[in-house]
């Protein structure tokens, strides 16, 4: 941007025209694009196995054939598959503590776009190396669960550098949303796909979705910059109002070295990693692990599968694009305040998910468990208004590594989840009573996150996380220049 582009939009003096549509909401759809992609190309896999291990299980005496076809399966138990589904999040959990960093020192956005390269290549390559051996392809997982780790704080930051505080809580909830709907439809596409003979059968799901991810790639290089004062599609209208907002959310803050130790040691933190852990676990198991219960436990068929688990996130997607915007407002309005909107609605979550869970143990009604399934769900995104948010309101001046560290154990639930529920099933995925007892198991473990979160989790900024202001005096009355602007932005 160059200095007399800036000092047009600065310029109150100048009559800008205002545009139909502001661009940043453009912005918000490829916010919700994004996510709706790279979960795709995450949870593919997670429908997939089930037509890629295809042998026949015995169900209540029964023989259930739903995928018992001529194309190639794979020879996986229960602790393979774990594998399998497990190795994505091997890497996408180490990463988180330096993805923050990373978003921060680079252009958010060539970093996306380099990630969405190698994640193509993975997709691509998956059908293949699953083919060789099950080593190239937990190996191929690895390397696209890498890549993907620094999705979510490059659109924190994008979130962060394009909207006002008032629609911060709607791009969220777009975010979230996304995770979920692109989950629902993929694991509908994928569960078709794989009963058809198009490139042969589940193998299209993948090479369809890498498609898919290079079209939006092409298309988020060309349309999206790290901010919009960089962004050649932003009217001078919408740049001279954000150059008003944007500004005021910026603190000038003195570099610090960040005081591991304190972070280490804080409860109140550490109440906050385990409940996303465990919140996280409870997402992770059904998952990764719901569609084996359904075809071996429900014994519903491949396409049937698929069906119901786009509801699951559905329920969720609904239920995030609601809890954002909604306990936003509440502590708004000052109905309640923050500390007591957060508790609430985690507390909700939680209850809801040990409720559905507990509750599946003692039905016999398939269509009932099915729906307590899609409500531990629906109860799951009421997290968006509780220990989501939570950690940019305790360390306001360390966001990016707190969430970066606060974020490991949940991003890790992702392979603890499959490899807990392997080793509780053996080789007997058909068990009911072992399957109660890994709903059971995870159910207690929801409890614990409960009572942690209500006892030691708090939105008071904490001394080691809060801002500290640089002492540098600056006149309020000053406009700072448009170049600076731009980098006081973008950091």
């Amino acid at each position: 941007m160059s200095k007399s582009e800036g000092d047009t939009y600065l310029d109150h003096n100048v009559k800008l025209k205002k545009p139909a549509i502001f661009y940043r909401y453009f912005i918000l759809f490829m916010i919700l694009i994004t996510m709706m992609v790279v979960f795709s190309v995450r949870c593919t896999i997670n429908v997939a196995i089930i037509a890629m291990v295809g042998k026949p299980v015995e169900n209540n005496g029964t023989i259930n054939a739903t995928i018992k076809d001529s194309k190639k399966h794979f020879d996986w138990d229960q602790n393979d598959q774990g594998i399998v589904l497990g190795a994505y999040y091997y890497t996408y959990a180490t990463v988180q503590i330096f993805a923050g960093l990373l978003t921060d020192k680079f252009n958010v956005v060539h970093l996306m776009a380099g990630s969405q390269v190698v994640a193509i290549i993975c997709t691509m390559l998956t059908p293949l190396a699953a083919n060789i051996s099950m080593s190239y392809l937990v190996v191929i997982r690895m390397i696209l669960g890498l890549v993907h780790g620094i999705t979510f704080p490059s659109v924190y930051n994008l979130i962060e550098n394009w909207f006002p505080p008032a629609e911060t809580g709607l791009a969220q909830g777009l975010m979230a949303g996304g995770c979920d709907f692109g989950t629902a439809l993929i694991s509908l596409f994928t569960a078709w796909i794989s009963q058809q003979n198009f490139l042969g059968g589940w193998p299209a799901a993948f090479y369809l979705i890498g498609i898919v991810n290079l079209i939006f790639t092409i298309t988020w290089i060309i349309t999206v910059t790290r901010n919009p004062f960089e962004n050649k599609f932003v009217s001078d209208y919408e740049k001279r109002y954000l150059s008003q907002v944007l500004i005021k959310k910026q603190v000038k803050k003195r570099q610090r070295s960040t005081p591991w130790i304190k972070l280490l040691t804080s409860i109140p933190l550490w109440s906050v990693i385990l409940t996303k852990g465990l919140i996280g676990l409870a997402y992770a198991v059904i998952n990764s692990k719901i569609p084996v219960y359904l075809d071996s436990v429900l014994g519903y068929k491949l396409e049937n599968n698929g069906l119901i688990n786009s509801f699951f996130y559905l329920a969720v997607g609904t239920s995030q694009l609601v809890c954002g915007p909604v306990s936003k407002y509440i502590i708004t309005k000052g109905w309640l305040s923050v500390m007591i909107t957060r508790k609430l609605f985690e507390s909700i979550a939680l209850a809801g998910i040990i409720a559905s869970l507990i509750s599946i143990c003692y039905l016999k009604n398939t269509e009932l468990i099915v729906f307590c399934l899609v409500l531990s769900m629906f109860f799951y995104g009421f997290n968006l208004g509780g220990d989501v948010p939570i950690v940019p309101e305790m360390a306001p001046g360390l966001v990016g590594t707190a969430f970066g560290f606060s974020n490991v154990l949940a991003c890790a639930a992702g392979f603890i989840a499959p490899a807990l529920i392997g080793a509780i099933l053996g080789d007997d995925a058909g068990s009911r009573s072992k399957w109660i007892l890994s709903f059971q198991i995870v159910a207690g473990l929801q409890l614990v996150a409960l009572i942690l979160f209500n006892l030691f989790a708090t939105t008071e900024p904490q001394p080691w996380g809060k801002v500290e202001e640089d002492d540098e005096e600056s006149s309020p009355t000053d406009q700072p220049p448009p170049l600076k602007l731009v980098e006081t932005i973008s950091t």
